[in-house]
């Protein structure tokens, strides 16, 4: 059955935001109604959960949607480690909430203080926090559920914050691995406009006393310069328009798919970011499977955890399988973009019957696959780097000197 995102106003006039199962929009919009809720907006959700059919409008509004609710993540680690050790020394947990909330940033406090509100009027606490999909993953939400359901929230919410403390250290890995040539880039970026803007005119000024035919790459580099000087606020407002278009192109479900292939192309990054894809899979697995999850539902909210739309689409394929009957570890093998290493792990574990604990292993040992490549960063990609700016420098140079080895043939 299909899946719909909704925002709606509640009796209080509050915006809520959150998921509904149906057939159609009307569907979903009369149940809303009839649960005394306002729609404002109602959005189809593909299987990772990401939203389908956006128009160019849709990608355009949602670039530039106000990030107003996001609650810093490390926030969350931190109020999900408290909650779990006030809830499991005994305190209640409307007395937790009103707690916790004070020591909070205002927008994430505000949250807390609606989720304690909600808890007073008869919610569990799986479903307050699901009205607030902005800050609460379905994950968060999934495994809340079950421990509310096995009576032991405060075991499910420790092991959460242990899962939400491994993500955490490891988007920290991955963004150390990203800024190093990212840095890089733009130095370079910034010495090439510096070449353009002062270092050619002063060769354009030499060549055009001789009064002879420049080499192509001469004159393409000479053109390039007064782009930069004669029509500097123009090429900045062009790069400005060509940031904010990839930013709305990475909104259309077609153009990121292909982005997200893409990227795991990236020689030395690529493989950073599938190791960290292979390793959030597996440990959001493990964590939902030892809740208490079903299956095919863990593998849909990993899915949706992974934010890659390639391997999203992959984890489809898998979600068929499982619902056909196949074992997990021969719905990875099937869809040839998971490790062997994966795929065995998960066997023992169909055969030992503890797949959590065995994927649990798959994420420890891709994690520090991740933290050993990262600490070896500087040396694997230097070189790597190096080519890349003596090819920029290097091609500059060349189309810059080119004409001084023709010098004789000017002068006749």
């Amino acid at each position: 059955m299909p899946k719909y995102s909704y925002k709606v106003r509640d009796r209080d006039n509050r915006v809520v935001l959150g998921t509904m199962e149906g057939n159609t929009y009307d569907e979903i919009a009369d149940r809303l109604v009839g649960m005394k809720l306002l729609p404002i907006e109602i959005s189809e959700l593909g299987f990772d959960g990401s939203t389908t059919g956006k128009t160019i409008r849709d990608a355009f509004r949602e670039s530039f949607r106000s990030k107003g609710t996001k609650v810093p993540f490390k926030d969350l680690v931190l109020f999900t480690r408290q909650l779990g050790t006030m809830v499991g020394q005994g305190v209640t947990l409307s007395r937790s909430l009103e707690q916790l909330q004070k020591g909070e940033k205002a927008n994430f406090q505000t949250i807390i203080r609606q989720v304690a509100d909600d808890i007073s009027t008869g919610f569990t606490f799986s479903d307050a926090i699901a009205r607030h999909p902005a800050v609460f993953s379905p994950m968060y939400i999934a495994v809340c559920h079950s421990g509310e359901v096995a009576g032991a929230l405060d075991r499910v919410l420790e092991g959460l914050a242990n899962y939400l403390e491994d993500v955490y250290i490891m988007q920290q890995k991955v963004k150390t691995a990203i800024r190093y040539p990212t840095v890089l880039f733009i130095f370079v970026g910034i010495m090439v406009v510096g070449i353009l803007y002062k270092l050619v005119p002063t060769f354009e000024k030499i060549y055009t006393g001789m009064g002879a035919s420049l080499p192509l790459p001469t004159r393409i580099l000479i053109n390039l310069s007064h782009m930069v000087r004669d029509h500097f606020i123009i090429t900045v407002i062009g790069i400005i328009l060509a940031i904010l278009a990839f930013r709305v192109a990475l909104n259309l479900p077609s153009f990121q798919s292909f982005f997200d292939r893409q990227i795991l192309r990236v020689p030395v990054i690529g493989g950073v970011l599938t190791k960290n894809i292979w390793a959030v899979f597996a440990r959001t697995m493990a964590l939902l499977l030892d809740a208490g999850t079903p299956i095919l539902k863990a593998v849909e909210i990993s899915s949706a955890a992974v934010d890659n739309r390639f391997y999203g689409k992959r984890l489809e394929n898998v979600y068929s399988s499982l619902k056909r009957g196949t074992q997990m570890s021969e719905a990875l093998e099937s869809c040839q973009v998971f490790p062997v290493l994966m795929i065995q792990l998960t066997a023992t574990g169909e055969t030992s019957g503890k797949v959590d604990a065995m994927l649990r292993k798959a994420a420890e040992f891709y994690e520090r696959e991740i933290k050993s490549v990262v600490d070896n960063l500087a040396a694997l990609i230097e070189p790597l780097l190096i080519v890349f700016l003596g090819g920029i420098v290097g091609g500059i140079l060349i189309a810059l000197y080119l004409p001084i080895f023709k010098l004789g043939e000017y002068i006749k």
